[in-house]
């Protein structure tokens, strides 16, 4: 007996000792670091720009290889590549992986080298247009002066992306009376203006402006421009039926001789030539340009392939069409890998500018890390209709720790989207903002998943909403700090078309446990529970005009949807109906964030009382430790501390 009760205090101290770290998973276990110090027993060069660079020389650094697809033929377990710095347009294709977390495959950019790989090609010889109707200019009345280029076949090595619509997959989803179908149906193809993107627009006539025409026979949807939120104009591309003759139209008209204009050419920018390649390492390299199609399958314009252990660390992922990086096992009918897709790092990159998704994983990939990486502008595509677009979109994610990254001005997307049979993941440490939207706009939307979840120590500010709970039971939402959500803090939903049985039977979203998050400015109300198989205490709400327990002017603040007809309450209904928030409070609360600045300014005035973690949640927004009691929210000088404070958690 004595026995039994030392080995339950030593396991007690070692769960109190991982939360203390920060990498505690929602079961109680330690999230697995599997990398070890690296060392390489030889070392090849790369050097685009140096005069003696040779493909069929020996990769040295006196003898650099012209091409990083030439050092990703020979490179051998435990080497690495080194890549002086230039613009490398090709599509890499790795022969091989490494063989252990010791004898890894790197490529790397040299220190301080800025390495950028595009896919895509520089294209002169633009000509005016002839042969087309390009309409008359608003303004002046006069026919549009367009340019044309008829596409060189060599430009293209098997894959031309003018010639494919965004999707060409599974359909089912369509809902042509509700959405704009033009955007699924438009060509993958991009094309760069001094590094700008065109417009793409549907006929040659919209070359001299939008067309009156609706571009939907159900509903009147009209042409809208994809980029002008983010991107200066640079002016609008026509591609003809055969994908093989573009013609644009700049902005001012000038001449496109003035300009250096870059078309896609590649599909993707990185990746193995064979799949299921392990321990392959990239760091400090953009790479930007590929013109690949919605997902799923998911490809993107950096892929493992459908490996695992990967380590992709310090790069930029900039203008895919769809994908910026994929990590998963690509479709959902894929085959099941010899080895399951994922124990991949993905660690201090920036993904920017990716229509549809920055990060994606489908296939179920397991213990992965996803830390202090920037996600924004992602989701331009306008194609949130489809389901699939996020910051981040997974499915079947598996122990994954999701921490300390940002993610703001994402459009027409979710923040991070966790779609069917989530388990065992951890959201900790992150920020996001700017989240605005109609369709799927949610900062953090978990969905279809049954085993235990945890998000916590976030910072939601300025979404439609923060926290969609989706046919979904068991999650823990602690700590966390919602700011200025246009509709609700955390909402849930089950079965949208009729009941939805995930692993045999129907999850009508119960079992969340809403504990010690502080609420300010939510538009409809900061908690929605499908119905009343859910807890919630510790919360702290912000005081509305009228005092404590008053029902705020925009609405009430919590909500109980089923059965008919639904529950509102105040915070004291909440309490008299169903026990909950006992332990929570109302506070007079002031706030403001800066998504560019990472600034936040906020002051709480009331009656926080402290208490014991729950959950044993005892990290910080920053992942440091907090010792004894804690109040609600992220931080734990809210009360004490007024003023503006850095919230960079990188």
């Amino acid at each position: 007996m004595k026995h039994v009760w030392k080995s339950a205090v030593f396991l007690l101290l070692a769960v109190t000792s991982a939360m203390a770290s920060g990498t505690t998973l929602p079961d109680g276990s330690e999230f697995p670091m599997w990398e070890k110090p690296l060392h390489f027993t030889k070392t090849y060069y790369v050097d685009g720009q140096a005069r003696n660079a040779d493909d069929n020389g020996p990769g040295t650094q006196e003898r650099p290889f012209r091409t990083i697809g030439r050092a990703a033929q020979v490179l051998q377990p435990g080497e690495r590549v080194v890549i002086a710095e230039g613009v490398y347009r090709e599509c890499v294709r790795p022969a091989r992986g490494g063989s252990g977390p010791e004898a890894m495959i790197s490529y790397e950019a040299a220190p301080g080298a800025k390495v950028v790989i595009k896919g895509s090609a520089i294209v002169k010889d633009w000509r005016p247009g002839e042969g087309w109707n390009y309409g008359f200019d608003p303004a002046t009345g006069k026919p549009v002066k367009a340019w044309e280029l008829r596409l060189d076949p060599a430009l293209f090595h098997g894959y031309n992306p003018f010639q494919l619509d965004n999707v060409i997959g599974n359909r089912y989803w369509m809902d042509y009376a509700k959405d704009n179908m033009s955007n699924y149906f438009r060509r993958r193809g991009l094309v760069f203006v001094d590094g700008k993107p065109l417009e793409p627009v549907e006929l040659s006539t919209e070359l001299a402006g939008p067309s009156p025409r609706s571009m939907n026979f159900f509903s009147e949807v009209h042409w809208s421009p994809l980029f002008q939120e983010f991107s200066p104009y640079a002016g609008k591309v026509w591609i003809e039926s055969n994908g093989m003759t573009l013609h644009i139209r700049l902005a001012n008209d000038d001449d496109p001789a003035n300009h250096t204009i870059e078309i896609t050419t590649e599909e993707q920018v990185f990746a193995p030539a064979d799949r299921y390649q392990a321990y392959i390492r990239i760091k400090g390299i953009t790479f930007e340009h590929a013109g690949n199609g919605f997902p799923v399958p998911q490809r993107g314009m950096v892929s493992t392939n459908r490996g695992n252990h990967w380590i992709i660390e310090d790069n930029t992922f900039e203008w895919a069409n769809s994908v910026g990086l994929d990590i998963g096992n690509e479709d959902w009918q894929a085959s099941r890998p010899p080895q399951p897709v994922g124990f991949d790092v993905i660690r201090g990159n920036t993904f920017r500018y990716c229509g549809i998704e920055g990060l994606g994983g489908t296939g179920g990939p397991q213990f992965t890390l996803v830390e202090k990486n920037l996600f924004e502008w992602i989701g331009w595509q306008d194609a949130a209709m489809m389901s699939e677009s996020g910051a981040t979109k997974m499915h079947g994610a598996r122990d994954l720790l999701f921490r300390n990254n940002i993610i703001r001005h994402i459009r027409h997307a979710n923040g991070i989207w966790l779609d069917i049979a989530n388990a065992n993941v951890r959201i900790t440490g992150n920020l996001f903002a700017d989240i605005p939207g109609d369709v799927n706009p949610h900062a953090v939307h978990i969905e279809g998943s049954e085993d235990l979840n945890q998000i916590d120590n976030n910072i939601f500010s300025d979404l439609t909403g923060g926290i969609l709970i989706r046919d979904t039971n068991n999650v823990i939402i602690a700590y966390n700090l919602f700011l200025n959500c246009k509709e609700v803090g955390v909402d849930t939903i089950s079965g949208i078309n009729g009941p939805r049985p995930i692993f045999g039977h129907t999850n009508d979203v119960h079992n969340l446990m809403v504990h010690d998050n502080v609420f300010y400015r939510m538009g409809r109300s900061a908690i929605e529970f499908t119905n009343a198989r859910n807890e919630a205490d510790g919360n702290v709400y912000a005081n509305p005009a009228g005092g404590p327990f008053a029902l705020f002017a925009a609405g009430p603040f919590l909500r109980v949807k089923t059965p008919e007809p639904p529950e509102w309450h105040n915070l004291k209904s909440w309490r008299e109906e169903h026990g909950w928030d006992m332990n929570g409070a109302m506070a007079d609360i002031t706030a403001a964030l800066d998504p560019d600045k990472l600034e936040l300014t906020i002051s709480v005035k009331g009656d926080l009382k402290p208490a014991a973690a729950y959950k044993g949640i005892d990290t910080d927004f920053f992942g440091r430790v907090v010792r004894g009691d804690r109040i609600a929210g992220p931080f734990t000088d809210l009360t004490t501390e007024a003023g503006t404070r850095s919230i960079d958690p990188r």
